[in-house]
C-alpha cells in the first residue's frame, strides 16, 4: 500500500514538471501552434517520457540542447526533402518567423515534406521557364 501512495505522490509532483518542461521548449520553437507536441513527440501522449515519445526532430532538438538555431534548421529531422526551418517556418534559425509564416508548414519530425520551394528556388524555377 506504501508504494502505491508514494507512487501518486511521485505523479503528482512530476506532472507538472513534465507538463511546463514540454511547454517551455515548444516556446524555443518560433512556431508550434498546429502540431503543438507533435513537433517533437511520436503521440500526444498525457505525459510525454522524452526517453519513449520522440520523434525524430525531437531528438534532434534534445541533441541540440533542447535550442532552436541555425545548426537544427538547417537539418533534416525526419528526412524528407524538407529542411527543419522549412518545416516550423524559420528558414535561417534566427528564432523568428518568416515572413507570412504564422504557424508551421509542416511537421519536422514526420515524413510529409515532399517539395521545399523558397523565394530564391522558386525564382530559379521561373528562369528555366522563360
Amino acid at each position: 500500500m506504501r508504494r502505491i501512495a508514494w507512487s501518486a505522490v511521485v505523479i503528482a509532483i512530476l506532472t507538472p514538471a513534465l507538463a511546463f518542461g514540454t511547454s517551455s521548449y515548444m516556446q524555443q520553437l518560433p512556431n508550434s501552434s498546429r502540431f503543438r507536441c507533435l513537433n517533437c513527440h511520436v503521440v500526444q501522449d498525457p505525459m510525454p517520457s522524452a526517453a519513449r515519445t520522440l520523434n525524430p526532430f525531437g531528438e534532434a532538438f534534445r541533441s541540440n540542447g533542447f535550442r532552436w538555431d541555425r545548426t537544427l534548421a538547417s537539418q533534416r529531422s525526419d528526412g524528407d526533402n524538407c529542411t527543419n526551418g522549412f518545416e516550423v517556418g524559420d528558414q535561417d534559425g534566427n528564432g523568428v518567423r518568416d515572413p507570412g509564416v504564422t504557424q508551421e508548414r509542416k511537421n519536422p519530425g514526420e515524413l510529409d515534406c515532399t517539395l521545399q520551394l523558397d523565394e530564391k528556388a522558386w525564382s530559379a524555377l521561373k528562369q528555366i521557364f522563360r
